[in-house]
């Protein structure tokens, strides 16, 4: 393991203050995120000057109790206060120029990338003109919405863009398998359990202001609860909604690989976390690597507003996908003292190994120098994050809407691929029982 490179104490812990974790360096969980801080210097002036920076900017847009009814502080009010400031971070550039403006633009964003914990939407993207994924994505919103008093996105608030850009994944933007009609229904159904939760000292419910990330969402007039007028097709929407689940069992990580040649990438950007893709021809989940960071108290709070329910999903979802089977077969607690078990092909044993095997290949990622970095191997501080690993140890429900309604458009894209996944050996042919009139055909 390389060795762990700390900055000065006093600046280490007043850099875990400012993110969020009042009780360090008592308690020790803000250090895989403190180390990934750390490693994202670039080797623009000091490191003790970058993190100094680091908490500038945390604490600029932290929102205290008596500031809750002001307008919030904007990216763009910083980036001008470091441009005409000398900040001893941008002493090559003149105060107040051009050069200077860019170049704390680029310097503040990618700062707040780091911080909230999506630096990959924060960077310019070559392939796309440079533009800023969190830039284009809120423009696209911005165009999408009837609001004519929409704001440049560097005018808003952290919280305010990261929102405004629509790249976390919400309630409102889930969907289920079937017709469009279906969906909408359903979607309704959703509407109407939240309207009812939230009006149950009322005589009348209103439809909460919920958007999707590229269409709208069906919506409901007005109804009263005790409304006898409402269908019967629309209460057994709210039944289906309810029963609505897929099995632990038959969606995981292990059985995404076996059967849909799914691959575990990991990722930092918490935005991404259950998002099929593809790379180089494979498909890959990417997973979020660092759950001990969610505990920053700065994240979920008005300064960056990541939803509690949401790093909550995140947390949930590691369980489900590596610990399907919490109760082994006897055989295979045996085989893991007496060493039989890495050769066992049961589900139990095969699908131990798995985890195994990806904690092995979290770990070798979390101790692996970032690209782009100036500084050297030597000197890079392992994001291995325990809690991860006790995650996946946990024990497991189903996937449900009602558990995972952020992350449930996700699991329904998962879901539809394993479905559609074909053997793609005579291994995997002779093993795959989800169809089994093809499995006996094939015996």
């Amino acid at each position: 393991m390389s060795p762990i490179l700390h900055a000065p104490d006093s600046i280490r812990i007043e850099l875990a203050h400012a993110l969020g974790f009042p009780s360090y360096p008592t308690t020790t969980e803000a250090d895989p995120y403190l180390n990934y801080i750390t490693n994202r210097y670039i080797g623009r002036g000091t490191l003790e000057g970058y993190l100094k920076l680091v908490i500038h900017v945390a604490q600029h847009f932290q929102v205290e109790d008596d500031e809750k009814s002001l307008p919030g502080k904007s990216i763009q009010g910083l980036v001008e206060s470091r441009t005409a400031s000398s900040n001893e971070h941008f002493i090559d550039t003149k105060a107040g120029s051009q050069t200077r403006r860019d170049d704390v633009e680029d310097t503040v964003l990618y700062i707040i990338g780091v911080w909230s914990l999506m630096l990959s939407s924060f960077v310019h993207l070559p392939f796309a003109g440079g533009v800023r994924k969190i830039a284009l994505a809120y423009g696209i919103r911005a165009q999408e919405s009837s609001s004519a008093s929409r704001c440049q996105p560097y005018d808003e608030t952290v919280s305010g863009l990261i929102k405004g850009s629509g790249l976390l994944p919400t309630p409102g933007q889930w969907s289920v398998a079937g017709s469009e009609d279906d969906g909408a229904d359903l979607k309704a159904a959703v509407h109407l359990m939240a309207m009812l939760r939230g009006s149950q000292n009322s005589s009348t419910a209103t439809t909460p202001n919920l958007q999707g990330s590229a269409t709208s969402l069906y919506s409901l007039e007005a109804v009263r609860r005790n409304d006898s007028r409402m269908s019967l097709r629309f209460l057994d929407d709210l039944d289906s909604i309810e029963s609505l689940h897929v099995a632990a069992r038959r969606l995981n990580a292990h059985t995404l690989n076996v059967f849909g040649a799914v691959d575990i990438v990991w990722t930092h950007n918490i935005s991404r976390h259950m998002l099929l893709c593809k790379r180089g021809g494979r498909h890959v989940l990417e997973l979020f690597a660092l759950p001990s960071a969610l505990s920053a108290t700065s994240l979920i709070s008005d300064a960056v507003g990541l939803a509690p329910e949401y790093t909550q999903e995140v947390r949930e979802s590691y369980s489900i996908l590596f610990n399907a089977r919490p109760h082994p077969r006897r055989h295979a607690k045996l085989g893991s003292f007496l060493g039989f078990g890495r050769f066992c092909w049961c589900w139990s044993c095969s699908s131990l190994r798995y985890r195994n095997s990806v904690i092995f290949g979290y770990r070798q990622h979390s101790e692996k120098r970032t690209p782009g970095a100036k500084r050297g191997q030597s000197a890079y501080a392992s994001e291995f994050d325990q809690l991860l690993v006790e995650l996946m140890g946990n024990e497991p429900s189903d996937w449900t809407p009602e558990i995972f309604p952020c992350l449930w458009s996700r699991i329904n894209a998962l879901e539809e691929h394993l479905l559609a996944a074909k053997p793609w050996n005579i291994w995997i042919l002779f093993r795959d029982r989800r169809d089994t009139l093809q499995f006996w055909t094939f015996l």
